[in-house]
């Protein structure tokens, strides 16, 4: 039995609901909680109307922040509107921050136990306010980091070099957003030169903007990212993925290679970084901490 309740039910929550009735998780019940209540009773029904062609029985239904009780995971996109004006993430903190003061209590109030999964930017510091609020154990909470530029950077890879993108490795670690950075031994892709590692970090950097730009917004790809990180929270597949996760020695959630499985984050940065990329590393702590400094 599997229960998860999706907090925001904008772009990127009804693309994260859709994708997991696409997909065959076992997903019991789903509850869905935003403030436009009249729009939101038409997406549950919407979505109740795709179940026969998607072969599926789960619950679907809109709720309250009581629901979080029973769930296994509660995942939160609700945050700022995204505004195509925007330069940078951390625009959103304060607003960001605003919201969560007031939604995390609530769910914490409901006696909530599971696994808090966070979309929403700036992400880094998002994870961790939720942490501050919560006050719940660091390993049952996810942000879900850079597995959206990790994915934006192997396609990336697949297209420049004609490879299968199933073929193609590497990560983005560091802060989901301007201080994020590609530990190039990653990457399976030899000998590259320098002018393409520019041209790629950049365009990988870039892509969320480029996305939003065109469209207005972004949500298929952090969709993708969290239903994958949820398949491997409800099948216990203790797997890799760079997620923003809690690391001891910086007292913050930061994206590098964490072991994911049912407990959440079996265990945070199994990749030894060169001296170099550790330097990079600091750089994104430093950024998430003066960022967490002005809230």
């Amino acid at each position: 039995m599997s229960k998860i309740v999706v907090i925001g039910c904008g772009n990127v929550g009804m693309a994260y609901c859709y994708s997991l009735l696409n997909q065959i998780l076992g997903i019991d019940e789903l509850v869905l909680i935003d403030t436009l209540k009249e729009q939101l009773e038409g997406k549950v029904l919407d979505l109740n109307h795709s179940l026969f062609n998607l072969n599926n029985t789960a619950k679907i239904k809109s709720g309250n922040y009581e629901d979080c009780k029973d769930a296994d995971i509660v995942c939160i996109t609700a945050g700022a509107k995204q505004n195509t004006a925007k330069k940078s993430r951390m625009e959103d903190l304060h607003v960001a921050n605003s919201i969560f003061k007031n939604i995390i209590p609530k769910i914490k109030s409901s006696g909530f136990s599971g696994i808090y999964l966070i979309a929403s930017n700036p992400l880094d510091v998002m994870t961790y306010v939720t942490w501050k609020y919560s006050s719940q154990d660091t390993s049952k909470i996810i942000g879900s980091g850079t597995l959206l530029d990790t994915a934006r950077l192997r396609y990336v890879l697949s297209k420049k070099y004609s490879k299968p993108i199933n073929e193609v490795t590497g990560y983005v670690l560091g802060e989901h957003g301007d201080s994020q950075f590609i530990p190039w031994s990653t990457v399976n892709i030899p000998k590259l030169p320098e002018s393409d590692i520019n041209e790629i970090s950049k365009t990988v950097k870039e892509a969320g903007f480029v996305v939003g730009s065109l469209q207005g917004f972004t949500c298929y790809g952090v969709a993708s990212s969290l239903t994958r990180i949820t398949r491997a929270i409800l099948f216990d597949e203790n797997c890799t993925l760079p997620v923003c996760s809690y690391i001891d020695d910086y007292g913050i959630f930061i994206s590098t290679p964490s072991i994911i499985g049912r407990a959440g984050v079996v265990k945070s940065n199994t990749l030894n970084l060169d001296k170099d990329e550790k330097v990079k590393l600091e750089d994104s702590v430093r950024a998430i901490k003066t960022a967490i400094g002005n809230l």
